[in-house]
C-alpha cells in the first residue's frame, strides 16, 4: 500500500521522540568496521591526503575526464561522502601539439608544499591517442584547498619533454622529488625520477629507474605507470602499477632504495621480483595507488582502484577501496585486495561512532525504508525515495561467516525474513536482534558497483516486488532472477 507522506512525515516524528526516550543502547558493531568501496561513484585513479587540519582529501577526475574534484572529509572511510567541489576543469580551447591541457585530465594529486597547495596532473590534446599528454601543476595559497583560487596550470617537463603522465612527488631526506610514467621514443612506458628546484619546476632530465621487463609487468603491453612514494625507516619505497589497465592483470610492483641515496642514480634502487598486489578470485585489476596515514598516524593504508568484475578494464566500473598495509623491518606487506562489501576494521583514531548507509535498489534508484518510520516489530520494509530519514540509513553489523545484519539507525531493529519464511515472495520486516538466520545477509558482488543481498536462513535475494519503480513498493524476498531489482548499492550517508 503507497504510504500518505505526511501521514509519515508525522510518524517519523512521534517514532523518533520515542526513540529518544525510550530505546536502550545498542552494542554496534558498525561503530568498528566499514565497507570497501568507500567512494559511492566511479573513481578512477585515486589520491588520499591527510592534511594537519584533521582533514582528508580525496581528488579525482570525473567519468568524462574533463574536470577534477576535491571532497573534504573528516574520516578516511568517509572519503567518498566529504564535501565536494569541482576546482579544475580542461580548457575549453580545442588545441594541437604537447602544450595544451584540452583533454584527458588524468591521475590528479593534492600536495601542500611550503605553505600552499599544488594539483597535479596529466592532460593533452584531443588529438586520437592521446600523443602529447603532458604533466601539468597549479596553485592555490588558500588554508582550505577547496577554498580560494587556482593559478593558470604550468607545464612540468624534463629537459627531454616526451609523453609523460603520474606524477607524483614528495620530499625525501629534505630533496623534492618528482616520479613518473614517460614514453620516450621507441620505449615502453616507464619511471622515470627527477629532483625539482620548486613544486613548478623540474631540474634536468628525469632517470629511468624502472623498465616493463617481467612477464607480470607486461600483460597486455608492456606498463610501469602510477608511481606512489612511502617512506618508513631508513628505506623510501615507490609503488608502481604494472602491465595494461585494460586488463585484469593490471598490479603493483615495488621498487626500493636506501632514504639517505641520491634516488636519481638508478642503481640506487631495487625491483622487487614479484609484483605485491594483484587480482584474486572476486577484485580484478587492483592498481593506481596512494598512501596515507591512519587519524592518530600509527598506521598506513593503501588507497586504490579496482573492478568487481573480469572484463571491465580501465572503465567507469573502477570503484576507490582502502585498506591496511603492514611492515616487515621497513618493507611494506601489502596482502591481498580485500573482497568488496567484507567487514574491515576502521583505521586507528578515526572513532567509534556508527557508519550508515542508504540501500539502493538499482532498477528504481529508490532506498530500502521502514514503513511510516515506525520502531515496531515487524513494521515493513519497503522502497522510498531517499529522504535522510533514520528509516532510511542502516548499520551494516558484522557477524561470524561474513554476513550481516542490517540495523535500521532510528529503531535499532533488525530486517528480516518475516516467520523464517523460505518462499518466494517471503516479507521484509524489521525486528529486534533475536540472533536468527533470518536476520542475516550476504552481499555478492555482480560486477557492476551493485550486490545481491542473500538471505542466510533462507538463501533467497531482496527483492522489489514485481521491480515497482513508485514510493511504498513492498520489499521481500526472491529466488535468483539475475536481473537489477535484486541489485542494491551501499552508499555512506555519514
Amino acid at each position: 500500500m503507497m504510504k500518505n507522506r505526511r501521514s509519515r512525515f508525522l510518524s517519523m516524528m512521534l517514532a523518533i521522540t520515542l526513540m529518544l526516550t525510550a530505546i536502550p543502547m545498542y552494542a554496534n558493531a558498525a561503530s568498528t568496521t566499514f565497507i570497501n568501496p568507500v567512494a559511492p561513484y566511479s573513481s578512477a585513479d585515486p589520491f588520499v591526503m591527510k592534511h594537519t587540519d584533521g582533514y582528508y582529501y580525496f581528488v579525482h577526475t570525473s567519468q568524462n575526464w574533463d574536470k577534477i574534484d576535491i571532497s573534504r572529509a573528516s574520516s578516511l572511510t568517509g572519503i567518498g561522502n566529504g564535501t565536494r567541489k569541482t576546482v579544475f576543469t580542461q580548457s575549453s580551447t580545442a588545441c594541437t601539439g604537447s602544450n595544451c591541457y584540452s583533454d584527458n585530465v588524468w591521475a590528479p594529486e593534492l600536495h601542500y608544499i611550503s605553505g600552499a597547495w599544488y594539483l597535479y596532473f596529466s592532460a593533452g590534446s584531443n588529438e586520437a591517442n592521446t600523443p602529447n599528454q603532458r604533466m601539468w601543476v597549479t596553485k592555490n595559497t588558500s588554508a582550505n584547498p577547496l577554498e580560494g583560487s587556482w593559478s593558470a596550470p604550468v607545464k612540468l617537463k624534463d629537459t627531454a619533454d616526451y609523453w609523460s603522465i603520474d606524477h607524483t612527488v614528495a620530499t625525501i631526506n629534505g630533496q623534492l622529488y618528482i616520479a613518473w610514467s614517460e614514453i620516450a621514443p621507441n620505449q615502453p612506458q616507464r619511471i622515470m625520477i627527477a629532483k625539482m628546484s620548486s613544486p613548478t619546476a623540474i631540474s634536468g632530465r628525469g632517470t629511468v629507474i624502472s623498465t616493463p621487463t617481467n612477464s607480470w609487468e607486461t600483460s597486455g603491453s608492456p606498463v610501469n605507470e602510477a608511481p606512489a612514494f612511502i617512506t618508513h625507516g631508513s628505506k623510501v619505497h615507490l609503488a608502481f602499477s604494472a602491465s595494461g589497465c585494460w586488463t585484469d592483470d593490471y598490479k603493483l610492483g615495488l621498487l626500493s632504495a636506501n632514504i639517505t641515496a641520491d634516488l636519481t642514480v638508478a642503481g640506487n634502487w631495487t625491483k622487487n621480483a614479484s609484483p605485491v598486489f594483484q587480482k584474486t578470485s572476486t577484485v580484478f585489476g587492483p592498481g593506481h595507488n596512494s598512501f596515507v596515514k591512519s587519524p592518530d598516524g600509527t598506521e598506513d593504508w593503501i588507497v586504490y582502484h579496482a573492478n568487481d568484475g573480469s572484463g571491465q578494464g580501465c572503465a567507469d566500473q573502477r570503484t576507490t577501496r582502502i585498506q591496511k598495509i603492514t611492515w616487515s623491518g621497513d618493507t611494506p606487506v601489502f596482502g591481498t585486495p580485500v573482497n568488496p562489501a567484507t567487514a574491515i576494521t576502521r583505521p586507528s583514531g578515526e572513532g567509534t561512532g556508527d557508519i550508515y548507509y542508504r540501500i539502493v535498489n538499482r532498477n528504481s534508484g529508490k532506498v530500502m525504508a521502514i514503513d511510516t518510520a515506525s520502531t515496531a516489530d515487524g513494521a515493513n520494509i519497503l522502497q522510498w525515495t531517499y529522504d535522510g530519514s533514520g528509516d532510511q540509513r542502516w548499520a551494516l553489523d558484522p557477524v561470524s561467516g561474513g554476513y550481516f545484519k542490517l540495523r535500521a539507525s532510528h529503531s535499532g531493529k533488525l530486517a528480516e525474513v518475516y516467520e523464517k519464511s523460505l518462499l518466494d515472495g517471503g516479507n521484509v520486516v524489521q525486528w529486534a536482534d533475536n540472533g536468527g538466520l533470518n536476520q542475516m545477509w550476504s552481499f555478492i558482488p555482480t560486477g557492476n558497483q551493485y550486490f545481491e543481498i542473500k538471505n542466510r536462513n533462507s538463501g533467497k535475494l531482496l527483492d522489489v516486488t514485481n521491480g515497482g519503480l513508485t514510493d511504498g513498493v513492498n520489499i521481500g524476498q526472491w529466488s535468483d532472477l539475475n536481473n537489477t531489482i535484486q541489485q542494491w548499492k551501499f552508499e555512506r550517508v555519514n
